[in-house]
């Protein structure tokens, strides 16, 4: 029998660390829990301990060597039964693990990973993290109100279902109830390998016909006349007219995603290109600058500091700034009376991206070319040749997709 404390570095650095997991090996057989998270310089290898720069130092220390002193009892009593030793580890009874106490802990974690990214001044790892954990909590705070207490292995089949019947009766979209067994099954996952239980695949077939295909889900965009009409929008409000600039900026950068514009730093600009690392995908768009976008930049570039924006970079000074954004595309969608493509409803952050990719479809451009300017991932092989296109043919195609002369 052998248990060690270790890093595992395969799934690489959450931003609070890497994983902390203790292994328990036998033979052939292998069982590993994850007991926390922690930086290369805050752990030593050869101890299989943390040491006092680690932030949970008082907390996680004593857990650790009260495991190391449990791991020398076990390999003293000759003990061969691996399930054995970690059920002595960890004095758990797999039938008594709440999930719903894991998932709150799973999310709490998280926000810790948060919190690290912003004392780091990773802000986009920031965003990204908060993101997953903004959807995460309600996706918890849905299925709390059904099953409180439930437990891991009170998990089941029928269980799943009668949460996905519930909402499907109250009138959720298949995409709602689809976000949220998608996050439930993620974090589900991510428990019964934390605790080494079976998977009892609940989720197995749960989703069936739930999937929304390209074809149903509409995305809302705007004709290239209505784009003109922004760029000729005058108003006495400079507030507004900030909104609308940066609406025609994400147009203008490949249908960029606002918080990728938001948080570009100024090294994302060189000479007359602009590259954005969009945080969805992590896949990195090489554009070109049109002067109408050299114009906007202009405009808005901060005088000093890092950031291309001097707009305040909380999470709630963002929050703030995108519900002001809505608001005002919402009026200057009124002032200039503007429908929505194809079904109508109010103007949104998001509409720019679908604007940009309707353009594109509508002129016939290449689909490779789009996915290169908008920044998608490809699903085959072919995403191992990214970028196959010149610089001057994807730069053609984007000043014609984004071109208004003659309209």
């Amino acid at each position: 029998m052998k248990i060690v404390i270790k890093l595992n570095k395969s799934n690489g650095d959450r931003g609070n660390g890497y994983e902390l997991v203790i292994y328990c090996n036998h033979l052939r057989e292998r069982k590993q829990k994850l007991i926390g998270f922690s930086k290369l310089e805050h752990f030593n290898e050869e101890m299989q301990l943390i040491n006092e720069k680690h932030p949970d130092y008082e907390d996680l220390l004593p857990r650790l060597m009260d495991l190391k002193l449990k791991a020398r009892k076990i390999i003293a009593k000759g003990c061969t039964n691996v399930n054995e030793a970690m059920t002595f580890l960890f004095d758990e009874d797999a039938d008594q693990i709440s999930f719903i106490k894991f998932c709150e802990d799973h999310i709490n974690e998280d926000l810790q990973a948060v919190a690290e990214a912003e004392k780091r001044g990773d802000l986009v790892l920031r965003n990204r993290i908060k993101g997953n954990v903004n959807s995460n909590q309600n996706t918890l705070n849905q299925f709390k109100k059904f099953y409180p207490n439930i437990k891991f292995t009170e998990l089941d089949y029928n269980k799943i279902m009668l949460f996905r019947k519930r909402y499907e009766n109250a009138g959720a979209s298949r995409r709602t109830i689809q976000h949220y067994l998608a996050h439930l099954k993620a974090m589900y996952n991510k428990g019964i390998r934390k605790y080494n239980l079976e998977d009892q695949k609940p989720f197995q077939n749960a989703m069936d016909n739930l999937k929304v295909k390209s074809f149903d889900s509409v995305k809302k965009y705007l004709d290239i006349t209505d784009i003109a009409l922004f760029e000729k929008y005058q108003t006495p409000l400079d507030a507004r007219r900030r909104y609308m600039d940066l609406f025609l900026l994400q147009f203008y950068f490949g249908g960029c995603d606002l918080t990728d514009l938001y948080f570009l730093k100024k090294t994302a600009l060189f000479k007359d290109r602009i590259i954005i690392q969009r945080s969805k995908t992590e896949q990195i768009t090489n554009l070109k600058i049109h002067p109408k976008a050299k114009i906007i930049i202009d405009k808005y570039k901060a005088t000093s500091g890092e950031w291309l924006f001097n707009w305040g970079k909380s999470s709630q000074e963002y929050r703030t700034f995108t519900h002001i954004y809505r608001v005002s595309l919402q009026a200057m969608q009124k002032d200039l009376g503007i429908k929505v493509q194809p079904t109508g409803g109010n103007l949104g952050i998001k509409v720019a991206r679908h604007t940009f990719g309707n353009r594109a479809k509508q002129l016939m451009i290449e689909t490779d070319i789009i996915r290169e300017l908008m920044g998608h991932v490809r699903d085959d092989i072919d995403n191992f040749y990214k970028d196959k296109f010149s610089e001057k043919v994807r730069d053609e195609a984007l000043f014609k997709i984004i071109d208004t002369d003659g309209i």
